[in-house]
């Protein structure tokens, strides 16, 4: 097999055993917004709640690997694909549900600097401060509640850092790769979210997703 291959089908191996899954269905590419689904393996894929609107990048979407247009740091695209989530994180002390937790206090950073060591990285402000990064205890307190997609992981130079799942801004502009939705579904969503269930989210426009139903039996796709 060749080394692109393995890395398409990795997702989906571990997608496959996965129980929880998100999906982020957009009318198009370039869209910015989407609707949300949850779901839950029980046999098949069955809905878990009611469907919502989710706020996506300003550019729409852009792809991890294997076609265009790719996402990179800075392009404002949410990335297209199935990614794993891997933790939550927000202003209180203690967690919302059972995922892993990470506490933004007044130092807790994401590191977007492409040239820096810690790039994709939360990290707790130590030592020299990176020439990039952003707080996650924002003033517009849309950090607040969240959870981390496990997008780029590897922290490949250049292709996209810092990927949440966060709350909308008041006016519910498009975000800078993030995908944002009100406070109510968001604490739903946390709290549903089961590290032993192996969350995965997965974002696509609609036009392929029946692709993805083919494996995904009981997904809709409308």
């Amino acid at each position: 097999m060749t080394k692109i291959f393995l890395t398409l089908i990795a997702p989906l191996a571990a997608a496959f055993a996965s129980q929880q899954l998100v999906l982020v269905l957009s009318d198009e590419l370039n869209a910015t917004s989407a609707i949300l689904q949850r779901y839950e393996k029980k046999g098949e894929w069955r809905k878990i709640g009611a469907a919502v609107p989710v706020t996506m990048g300003r550019s729409g979407m852009g792809y991890a690997l294997g076609k265009e247009p790719l996402k990179y740091e800075g392009d404002g695209r949410s990335p297209a694909g199935i990614f794993p989530i891997t933790a939550s994180f927000g202003y209180d002390e203690h967690p919302m549900g059972k995922m892993p937790y990470m506490h933004a206090d007044e130092r807790l950073i994401c590191v977007d600097d492409i040239n820096d060591s810690r790039y994709g990285r939360i990290v707790s402000l130590e030592g020299e401060m990176p020439k990039s990064f952003e707080w996650m205890r924002r003033e517009d307190g849309v950090y607040r509640h969240g959870a981390l997609i496990g997008y780029n992981s590897s922290g490949e130079k250049g292709r996209g850092s810092c990927i949440f799942i966060h709350l909308n801004h008041p006016d519910k502009r498009p975000t800078s790769g993030c995908t944002a939705m009100d406070e109510t579904p968001l604490r739903e969503l946390l709290e549903w979210l089961d590290p032993d269930k192996n969350p995965q989210i997965l974002q696509i426009p609609k036009s392929e997703c029946a692709e993805y139903k083919k494996e995904f039996e009981g997904i809709e796709c409308d």
